[in-house]
């Protein structure tokens, strides 16, 4: 671990962050389940001081040699494109990279990862540490914060709701397959009551035109965001973005047969970002634009 004297800062005081603005950031979404940035072209050498927060990096731009030293013993391995290095908060480095640079940062706080190993193995971070690697791949992590970054790139047409899903699903990894405690443990089970399930969907069809979050979700349904997005998968077979998405598609093929609603404003009711978004989502679940949905329909 870092030296007591060093001072611990977050991540958007750092001051190579500062001085490095990130091609894209979750902030311009909106989005505040956690930072996910991307940057590109920066210098190849980078000091890191202790920071409150764990963090993840993709390693984007090609295959490259990342060397490490300071906290721990020295590292230098060859990443490939899209591995990933995982830096628990409080530990201080410095990076250099010979290879093209490309990288995108997932910020996770710490009570986010003591939440994941409690929902999964009913043990606090005191009893596990987050991996210290780099340069690890992991087929299942890796197309998650993928798809998380594509979603960012929407700006504030990203959904939260979704962000928030794949968020999760970073999370219950980590606990399951990157602490000290994952590789020898068996999640836990967890259950949602009926009438909490009940709850919920009615405050999801009460709510579908509004921009809905996880956790929006637990508190309606009084659970904590990690146990619920669990138990309601159990229950329902889908996550609760699957869900919601689902059900919003169900409610735009009734509005589009019932009158001459203009899509935009069937798209809003919906609770969709934008009508791009309205038709991109509505052909996955149809299989047809919503414009032609109601053609062929009539």
């Amino acid at each position: 671990m870092s030296s007591p004297s060093a001072a611990v800062v977050t991540p958007l005081i750092w001051p190579w962050a500062r001085l490095s603005p990130p091609m894209v950031s979750s902030e311009a979404t909106g989005w505040r389940g956690a930072l996910l940035r991307r940057w590109s072209g920066t210098s190849p050498d980078m000091e890191q001081p202790p920071l409150d927060h764990h963090y993840i990096v993709m390693h984007l731009g090609g295959v490259k040699q990342v060397n490490r030293r300071k906290d721990g013993p020295p590292v230098s391995t060859i990443a490939e494109r899209c591995s990933l290095t995982f830096v628990p908060a409080g530990t201080t480095h410095c990076w250099r990279t010979k290879g093209p640079i490309g990288f995108a940062h997932l910020y996770l706080r710490p009570e986010q990862f003591a939440d994941a190993l409690d929902c999964e193995f009913r043990v606090r971070s005191s009893q596990a540490t987050l991996a210290d690697c780099v340069g690890r791949r992991d087929p299942i992590l890796e197309p998650l914060i993928s798809r998380m970054l594509d979603e960012i790139h929407g700006g504030s047409d990203a959904s939260c709701l979704l962000l928030d899903s794949l968020l999760d699903r970073v999370l219950v990894r980590l606990a399951r397959r990157h602490s000290s405690r994952g590789a020898a443990s068996s999640p836990a089970q967890l259950t949602i009551a009926p009438h909490r399930l009940h709850h919920v969907i009615d405050f999801i069809e009460s709510n579908l035109g509004s921009d809905l979050t996880l956790a929006d979700l637990a508190s309606a349904a009084g659970m904590s965001a990690s146990h619920f997005s669990h138990a309601f998968h159990a229950a329902t077979g889908d996550s609760p973005y699957r869900y919601v998405t689902r059900r919003r598609v169900e409610l735009a093929q009734v509005l589009l047969l019932a009158g001459d609603t203009p899509l935009r404003s069937i798209s809003e009711k919906c609770g969709f970002h934008s009508q791009q978004q309205f038709a991109v989502m509505f052909k996955r679940h149809v299989g047809l634009r919503p414009k032609r949905f109601r053609l062929t329909r009539r």
